[in-house]
């Protein structure tokens, strides 16, 4: 009778415990220490009222839970499957009179039965402590639960990927390299490809896609939004899948892999191809990005994506062939430079793609913005334009940009971002994005801005319910007690006014404003703050101030200044860097061609007059001196803004 041996048997397993047995325990220790040993030390004392509740047990010690659920599971699968990339071992296990769904089997499985066992140890003993202490106040059994299956899950997604690669390769360590490099690729390939469209394509909004849940494309960075979100029903779906779908696909490899596979990088001679090219192209891509952030030139550019595609390809072979003599291995080289350059040049032949502007009766609405927000329902988050009008101010706006690409792309005077989102009626979305001079658009700017349909869909003012504020504080920034209005009828007036104010205020296309400095922080619900700047040309709202004794307060006005040091230097950015602020400010007070103002008009005259641009080149610096505690500003006159006495003194 022809014997069978039988790998579930307890020698075997005993076997596979002493070879990653020592790796549970560490896992179990570490997680020993971040949940349950810091529960009783929290709630066990006198103070544990003073804790707040939280709402699931990753709060607990995240960064030692997240270090050991993306290592040891990858550490167990590289410790489990070592037999496969030690030729002796390999033929030592393969020698048994076993099918090799067998050995998979048991190994695979008896390994995810030790990586499981921590876990489920942490779950009992924190539900114990959990039940001695009853801490139903600070957390709940279902919590518990809830970690213990997201952990669970996690855990088999990264072991599972571990067992996959072992599949691939015949080296130890580099089975661990290319499990994290898969964990992380769908999430940094889609980085790098968004990245890389947009320098290719004009107008392709790589900043809106790259904030748009790609931390969702790798179960790694996943994770580490998971200490304070909850995980979805499609992710525990999607990862459940992907678990089987591994352990399918690697059983399979491994029927069809080579014993003398050990010791090889990668086991198959097709994989090879794609792991060389596939790693010149993502360095080729990873160079070009770092060099675009670094230089942002488009001779920097392709000096990255050549250096890039040259490094990645050589690093590739020299892990594949095991030495460093592979430079004289230029043929492939040479073919994926000719790929690369075909397909840069088709990248670049997708005119329709950059000069698409959504004809008027096509659209739905457009939502013009000058940054990227991650959510369109944030209460923050600009709303689209509905108005025809609107609408086709946009689209000529976004037409003039698309037709003067080649200035766009030169030197700025002041840059600004901007951000087209179109709903088509078909139910289509159309994305832009471009850098501009926001000085070459000042008409067409100035027709949306002044709109109230882009007032109200920008404003925060406008979003919010007016019965839900509950205080409105002014902070002229020189004292730290800020005027605070809390009665509710000057609360409605306050609002009242700032509405109109806002509805009227013209476009300006300076960046700075001038001025005061006082700063508007409404607050409605419990943590919700809203600011708007207290502008000079709010001319109704201040004389409200006025009108209730509230001025002095809220504003900067003459009896809080000292006296105002003005010299015709103006300060450059490289002068910022080279000095310290207090050594700028003790420079030009000492300067003894400077003018010192004192007198209450003069004073009144250069609050209002005085901008923020330190390095707008403005003709005129000063240097405000307060009474409050002798602080002082750096504040600046354009030559548009500069009272005449100042002109006149500096003739």
């Amino acid at each position: 009778m022809q014997s069978k041996t039988s790998l579930f048997n307890k020698e075997m397993v005993l076997q596979v415990g002493r070879n990653v047995g020592w790796i549970s325990v560490i896992y179990f220790l570490a997680l020993f220490f971040a949940i349950p040993l810091r529960i009783m030390m929290m709630y066990s004392g006198e103070n544990y009222r003073d804790f707040m509740p939280v709402e699931r047990l990753f709060d607990f010690n995240f960064g030692i839970q997240f270090i050991m659920f993306i290592t040891v599971p990858v550490v167990m699968a590289i410790f489990l499957y070592r037999f496969l990339h030690v030729k002796q071992a390999a033929d030592l296990i393969h020698s048994l009179p076993l099918k090799r769904q067998d050995i998979f089997h048991f190994y695979t499985l008896t390994g995810f039965v030790f990586l499981i066992i921590p876990v489920i140890l942490i779950a009992m003993a924190t539900s114990l402590i959990h039940s001695v202490y009853d801490l139903n106040l600070y957390f709940e059994m279902d919590d518990i639960f809830r970690w213990t299956g997201i952990v669970v899950l996690f855990n088999a997604v990264f072991y599972l990927s571990g067992v996959f690669i072992a599949m691939v390769t015949g080296i130890s360590v580099v089975q661990g390299v290319l499990t994290y490099i898969m964990l992380l690729f769908p999430a940094g390939f889609t980085l790098l490809v968004i990245y890389n469209l947009g320098l290719m394509l004009y107008g392709f909004p790589s900043d809106y896609y790259q904030i748009r849940n790609i931390e969702y494309l790798s179960p790694i960075s996943h994770l580490t939004v998971l200490e304070g979100q909850s995980i979805s029903v499609k992710a525990v779906l999607l990862y459940s899948v992907f678990v089987l779908v591994s352990y399918v696909l690697s059983l399979f490899i491994y029927k069809k892999r080579n014993i003398e596979a050990a010791s090889e990088a990668i086991a198959f001679n097709g994989l090879k191809v794609v792991f060389k090219y596939g790693a010149a192209f993502c360095m080729m891509l990873l160079g070009g990005m770092y060099f675009d952030a670094m230089q942002n030139k488009f001779a920097w550019l392709i000096f990255g994506y050549t250096a890039g595609g040259i490094i990645g390809y050589f690093a590739a072979e020299m892990v594949l062939q095991k030495t460093w003599r592979v430079f004289g291995k230029v043929k492939g080289l040479g073919y994926f430079a000719v790929a690369m350059a075909v397909l840069i040049l088709m990248t670049q032949a997708f005119a329709p793609y950059e000069n698409k502007v959504p004809a008027l009766d096509e659209i739905k609405s457009v939502t013009y913005a000058n940054h990227v927000y991650m959510d369109a329902d944030d209460r923050l988050a600009p709303k689209p334009l509905f108005q025809q009008e609107n609408i086709e101010a946009v689209r000529k706006f976004h037409e003039s940009i698309i037709n003067n690409e080649k200035k766009n792309e030169q030197g700025m005077k002041s840059q600004e971002f901007a951000l087209f989102i179109y709903e088509l009626k078909n139910g289509d979305k159309l994305v832009r994005q471009y850098t501009i001079d926001r000085f070459d658009y000042e008409p067409k700017m100035r027709e949306i801005f002044e709109s109230l349909e882009y007032k109200h869909a920008h404003q925060p003012i406008f979003k919010m319910n007016t019965d839900d504020i509950t205080s409105i504080r002014i902070n002229k920034h020189i004292t730290d007690s800020p005027l605070t209005i809390t009665d509710k009828e000057k609360i409605n007036q306050a609002i009242a006014i700032l509405k109109k104010e806002i509805e009227q205020e013209p476009f300006t296309i300076d960046y700075y404003t001038v001025g005061n400095t006082s700063s508007i922080e409404i607050m409605s619900g419990i943590n919700d703050y809203d600011h708007i700047a207290l502008k000079h040309s709010y001319k109704s709202f201040i004389a409200w101030l006025e009108e209730n004794d509230m001025l002095k307060e809220a504003i900067v006005t003459p009896d809080d200044i000292d006296y105002i040091v003005v010299t015709n230097d103006s300060i450059e950015q490289e002068q910022f860097k080279e000095y310290p602020e207090e050594e700028i400010i003790n420079r030009i007070m000492n300067d003894k061609n400077a003018l010192k103002l004192s007198e209450q008009d003069q004073l009144l005259s250069s609050i209002e007059n005085a901008g923020y641009g330190w390095f707008n080149e403005a003709p005129y610096t000063a240097i405000f001196v307060y009474k409050a505690g002798n602080h002082k500003e750096i504040r600046t006159f354009s030559d548009k803004d500069a009272p005449a006495f100042i002109k006149e003194y500096f003739k």
